[in-house]
């Protein structure tokens, strides 16, 4: 499923609320932060409903719903992503982000401490 960039911040606050969401109260976050009209933020919920990404719930008033979990989306972009840019090579991201002052120490040193409990996991 691709989800544009504009879809994505309405995804995002579905999955940071983790509760169904009323257009009124969707309208009130994106106005706020993105300056949107409502027929934008209309638009961006026919798209993603259209797409399957939301569902709508009707109780007095239609509520939207995210269809996506958050981490298999995060998980099945990340890997669009490496592939496109880096050949599918972990190693080659990580090379591009220290390279690029991206990381810093402390970022390298919490992700040899990922990377070592993950070896220490699948040594069990």
């Amino acid at each position: 499923m691709k989800i544009s960039d504009s879809e994505l911040e309405v995804m995002h606050l579905l999955w940071r609320e983790s509760r169904p969401l009323s257009f009124t109260e969707i309208r009130t976050v994106l106005e706020g932060k993105n300056n949107w009209k409502k027929s934008t933020i209309q638009t961006l919920l026919t798209r993603l409903k259209d797409k399957g990404a939301i569902m709508t719930q009707e109780n007095y008033v239609v509520l939207y719903v995210s269809n996506v979990n958050e981490e298999d989306y995060l998980q099945a972009e990340g890997s669009n992503f490496l592939n496109k840019l880096f050949d599918g090579s972990a190693k080659k991201l990580v090379a591009s982000l220290c390279k690029g002052g991206k990381l810093d120490a402390a970022e390298v040193n919490e992700l040899r401490e990922f990377f070592k409990n993950l070896q220490d996991e699948e040594g069990k």
